[in-house]
């Protein structure tokens, strides 16, 4: 009863002063967050991901949205004086250059990793929208014919490692990450991969050899996929490139089955719906003179 009529003895101005002294002293037991420049917090999370695992075209990736950046901002400023505005010129800059829209998306989504990696240790960015622009996606694949050409140009050896990525279907970075079972599986933990789930590959006798000779013969993967794009290159296929092999793989196992739901098992996609819409499109005609042998199987 005392400390209701004491509350109410206090006039609005004592009210006010209170309140101000309550606001402060939880103000003053906040941790502050130190101050960072963009370069200087650009270079921190590219440590923090290199520690993960983060490749050396990724780490190139993130200089060189980092280099457009700096033409519309500069990098020695805090990381909170990107604004919309920042980010609009930003993409105003690679579409000067006349990118592709996959390219700019790649800048942009660099972009919102360094955004989401910094709002995720406490920095605010005011409401910063940043989206990539609709492409209309549809995997790339080699044909029968295109991959004879390429693997002609490979040494023996290289060519039995992207037999290996063939027989899997698993993007470049999954088999040197992956931990070799005594149940011939390789297994990726989940930090370690692009869907950050758990992934399990199951290979075959000689896949084992072809797998444990990869991983004692010292090629990196970023040299094996300049290998094969070498290769692509002096066959007369510069558009192609390594990532083309897991759309190729999972094309030639859905021609084989004609199971989507297996494909989609397969390359690990976390909806068949995925798998569907980039699986489901090309056309039959064109694949049975594209993949002859696998029709003849059939």
């Amino acid at each position: 009863m005392q400390q209701q009529q004491a509350k109410d003895n206090l006039s609005n101005e004592d009210m006010i002063v209170l309140l101000q002294k309550l606001l402060s002293a939880q103000s003053t037991s906040m941790p502050a967050i130190p101050a960072i420049t963009i370069r200087k917090g650009k270079d921190d999370m590219l440590d923090d991901k290199i520690r993960h695992g983060l490749s050396n075209d990724s780490q190139e990736g993130f200089h060189l949205t980092f280099k457009y950046l700096g033409q519309v901002i500069d990098i020695e400023s805090d990381i909170s004086s990107i604004t919309q505005d920042t980010i609009n010129n930003f993409i105003e800059v690679l579409e000067r250059r006349n990118l592709k829209k996959s390219g700019i998306n790649r800048r942009i989504r660099e972009m919102r990793t360094f955004i989401n990696y910094y709002k995720t240790r406490g920095y605010s960015f005011h409401g910063l929208k940043i989206k990539q622009f609709k492409v209309e996606s549809v995997p790339s694949y080699i044909s029968e014919l295109k991959m004879k050409e390429i693997l002609a140009e490979m040494k023996p050896e290289h060519r039995e490692y992207i037999n290996l990525y063939l027989s899997t279907a698993a993007r470049l970075r999954e088999i040197y990450n992956a931990t070799l079972e005594s149940d011939n599986f390789l297994v990726i933990p989940a930090e370690l991969s692009k869907t950050r789930r758990p992934i399990e590959i199951e290979l075959t006798s000689e896949s084992v050899i072809i797998y444990i000779k990869l991983m004692d013969s010292g090629l990196s993967a970023g040299r094996l996929s300049r290998l094969f794009k070498a290769a692509c290159v002096k066959a007369g296929y510069p558009e192609h490139h390594f990532h083309h092999l897991r759309h190729s793989a999972g094309l030639m196992e859905y021609i084989r089955t004609d199971n989507i739901y297996h494909v989609s098992r397969m390359l690990h996609h976390s909806s068949v719906k995925t798998t569907e819409t980039h699986y489901l499109v090309h056309s039959k005609r064109r694949l049975r003179v594209d993949f002859p042998s696998l029709y003849e199987a059939k």
